[in-house]
């Protein structure tokens, strides 16, 4: 009464009691693996290169040195007699007998140690060594370079290095010199010299700053002398001066006088100076209302007395020099009141508060402010 169960599937094709296929990779999978392994054989060749190429520069150089040293330990006690040796740069020399690639090391740099006429430089004696001939020319066999530099050095340096060191030393004896001297003033009995009242304190910084002329500052705009501005040094201190300062000009106290046309701007300015001086004094007491900036009392306001308008910038001038504590600020001259009034009709030209009527700005119109602008015409011509 039941339905009959399916038949089996059939086998696969190969089985039946054989034995089974081994699996295979994908495509995609051998192939990557054969391009790690290419690339695997290719670096391992290349660090076989690299490292045969080490041990044959191990090799070149354990040579080079093995050569080289005795010819360097030959020349070493007495390379500075040798007639025929070979300056090389110190630092280059230490690099060649260190480092392993000739890379690094680079060619024999004998033109740091050239002066400018071709020869091996004195003053970087410290900065180079001697070797041998042999050494030298196997040296240049394996890194190149040069110019060849013989022991001779350059006699045109050495004489030039011998001046500077001279004039060096001359130098510092002179400086010494002066500064003891400054030291004592001259008396009035002796010989002196004039030169500027900062050069006491200022005579070595303008040493090192090259200043050739210590009397320079006391020449005025007129070709003359500043004999006010001086001090004076005696004659011995004025000798190493004129040494160590060559375009100073002798100024010997006794002969040496003030420029005439600065003594007569001086004295016009003392005595200019004097008068203002006065005449502040005198406007401060006449017109002490006006400068302490004080209203007009009122029994002038109400008097029917004229008034009279001053100009604004005028004023502050004027206060400005009598305020003044020093002589340099003029006097404005005396007071007008052009500005205020147009030309064509000779009306005020701006309104009264614009004017010296306004007292005190800050706090608004005042009473005579008010009178003032009640008085005169409150409109522009």
């Amino acid at each position: 009464p039941y339905p009959a169960p399916p038949p089996p599937p059939p086998p696969p094709p190969g089985a039946g009691g054989g034995a089974a296929a081994p699996p295979q990779a994908p495509q995609a999978v051998l192939s990557a693996l054969r391009e790690a392994n290419a690339a695997l054989r290719a670096r391992a060749r290349q660090y076989d290169d690299d490292v045969a190429a080490v041990e044959a520069e191990v090799r070149s150089r354990d040579e080079y040195l093995a050569a080289l040293s005795p010819l360097l330990q030959a020349a070493s006690p007495a390379a500075r007699s040798l007639p025929d040796a070979r300056w090389v740069p110190a630092s280059w020399l230490r690099s060649s007998l260190a480092l392993l690639r000739e890379a690094e090391v680079g060619p024999v740099p004998n033109g740091e140690i050239r002066c400018e006429h071709g020869k091996a430089d004195p003053a970087k004696l410290g900065e180079m060594r001697l070797v041998s001939p042999a050494a030298w020319r196997r040296m240049v066999e394996r890194f190149g370079g040069g110019p060849e530099l013989d022991t001779a050095g350059c006699a045109v340096c050495v004489r030039a290095a011998l001046r500077t060191r001279r004039t060096a030393d001359r130098t510092a004896q002179l400086k010494e010199a002066l500064g003891q001297a400054l030291s004592s003033p001259p008396s009035e009995e002796e010989e002196a010299f004039l030169v500027p009242k900062a050069f006491r304190a200022k005579w070595a910084k303008w040493r090192n700053e090259g200043v050739a002329d210590a009397t320079g500052e006391l020449r005025c705009k007129h070709g003359g002398w500043l004999v006010d501005g001086a001090r004076c040094i005696s004659a011995a201190a004025w000798s190493h001066t004129e040494a160590l300062f060559p375009d100073s000009t002798p100024l010997p106290r006794e002969s040496t006088s003030a420029c005439a046309a600065c003594s007569a701007e001086r004295r016009s300015l003392l005595e200019g100076a004097k008068g203002n001086a006065a005449l502040r004094a005198a406007q401060r007491q006449q017109l002490g209302r006006l400068l302490a900036e004080e209203e007009l009392p009122a029994e002038v306001l109400s008097a029917g007395s004229p008034l009279y308008l001053l100009d604004a910038a005028w004023v502050q001038e004027w206060r400005r020099f009598l305020l003044a504590k020093t002589q340099t600020q003029l006097h404005p001259g005396p007071p007008s009141s052009a500005g205020l009034r147009c030309e064509a009709h000779g009306c005020v030209e701006v309104r009264p508060g614009h004017t010296h009527a306004r007292w005190r700005p800050s706090r608004g119109a005042s009473a005579a402010e008010r009178a003032v602008s009640e008085r005169l015409p409150p409109r522009r011509c």
